[in-house]
């Protein structure tokens, strides 16, 4: 099995996500590229497991801070 060959935009990807991953947001990533808009920004970043781990992890934290009750207004 051969190395697979690497561009300037592959080890771009690769920072953009290992960088997500550390918690950088994406605006600072963004200002580090020298992007003017964090849509420029967001297509070199990739999911990963870890992203998607600490994504759901960040939503359940979330909706366990909400109240799940509801009160009626008589």
């Amino acid at each position: 099995m051969g190395l697979k060959k690497a561009s300037i935009h592959t080890l771009r990807h690769s920072i953009v996500t290992h960088l997500l991953e550390q918690g950088l947001s994406l605006i600072h990533i963004q200002h580090l590229l020298g992007h003017a808009s964090p849509t420029t920004t967001a297509r070199y970043a990739h999911s990963t497991e870890l992203t998607e781990k600490d994504t759901i992890s960040a939503i359940n934290q979330l909706t366990n801070t909400l109240s799940t009750g509801f009160r009626s207004q008589s």
